[in-house]
């Protein structure tokens, strides 16, 4: 990662950490959980997850970055157990794509640069992809943590009525200060550490770790071309797909193959480059686990796609 795009994406991370474990600690001093709990109980209840896990995954169709932080935040401050935060970050998968991905942003380039067959139905798989994480989250959690354990409800103060002004904003800022002091510095070591490790040639090593599954899965040579654009951005792999089909290079099924092994390519890079440092700032120690167990969940669920394509073509 060259210098500026690494100050860019520092200055961006160390803000929306800021921003999601600072409105963590804002919302909870508003009381605003009291009056919440009719609209997430229920959820609460299906999956064994406590309030505070609920809004974090609803804060993640917002924005993941920000959502993610809270629920950090909740899980530093004792609002949230271990063993809910990682299947609340796979559950938040899905709104992570339906609101931060898809309609903002890959939607729109889909249909446009793939057209709107090709375009719709990967667009549909990536939603079928969070889906099947959330589903499977959604049942441990409900079958391991709904069952016999007690809920940490997210703070809430039933007696006090539900207010947002200056003195309620200035004690949730103050209290959001000491993990703060952890986060942020962790974030800016641990992304500067990954991006050395990128620039030393990682990324190509794990680039050529596909070869083989792009032979296994025959397809044509071309498709190499379009993994790689694909890595560098999604929309370039988009265009080289595009183009292919146009020739004749690719079919409908191989062009979706093709687009989920470069979307595969695309979430391992994330993860090295920004994932794993985040989780590492974010959960300390538990980050690892965390990491690990997100990225192994994101591929299962990609590898189920691309079978479900294989074997519907």
């Amino acid at each position: 990662m060259k210098v500026v795009p690494l100050i860019s994406y520092a200055v961006r991370a160390v803000l929306l950490v800021t921003l999601g474990i600072a409105i963590a600690n804002i919302l909870a001093e508003t009381g605003i959980f009291s009056r919440l709990s009719s609209l997430t109980a229920p959820f609460c209840r299906l999956s064994g997850l406590s309030e505070a896990s609920v809004l974090s995954i609803i804060a993640m169709a917002v924005n993941a970055t920000a959502g993610k932080s809270m629920l950090a935040g909740y899980y530093q401050n004792g609002d949230v157990r271990e063993e809910e935060v990682i299947p609340a970050l796979i559950m938040g998968a899905f709104p992570v794509v339906l609101g931060e991905s898809l309609f903002r942003v890959h939607l729109p380039v889909a249909l446009v640069l793939l057209g709107p067959v090709v375009g719709g139905i990967y667009t549909g798989l990536n939603l079928f992809s969070s889906g099947i994480q959330g589903l499977f989250a959604l049942l441990y959690s409900r079958r391991f943590l709904a069952d016999g354990q007690p809920q940490v409800a997210a703070p809430a103060a039933p007696e006090t009525p539900v207010a947002l002004n200056r003195q309620v904003v200035i004690s949730g800022c103050r209290k959001a200060v000491p993990t703060l002091r952890r986060v942020v510095p962790v974030t800016l070591a641990a992304l500067i550490v990954f991006a050395l490790l990128s620039e030393t040639g990682i990324i190509d090593l794990i680039a050529a770790a596909f070869d083989p599954l792009l032979r296994l899965v025959g397809l044509p040579g071309e498709s190499a071309a379009a993994l790689v654009a694909h890595s560098a951005h999604f929309s370039a792999g988009y265009a080289i797909v595009a183009s292919l089909i146009e020739t004749g290079a690719l079919t409908l099924e191989t062009a979706l193959i093709t687009l989920i092994l470069g979307s595969m390519a695309v979430i391992t890079m994330i993860y090295i480059k920004y994932s794993v440092p985040l989780y590492l700032s974010l959960f300390g120690s538990l980050g690892v686990r965390v990491s690990l167990v997100t990225y192994v969940a994101s591929m299962a669920a990609k590898v189920a796609t691309l079978l479900l394509v294989m074997v519907a073509a």
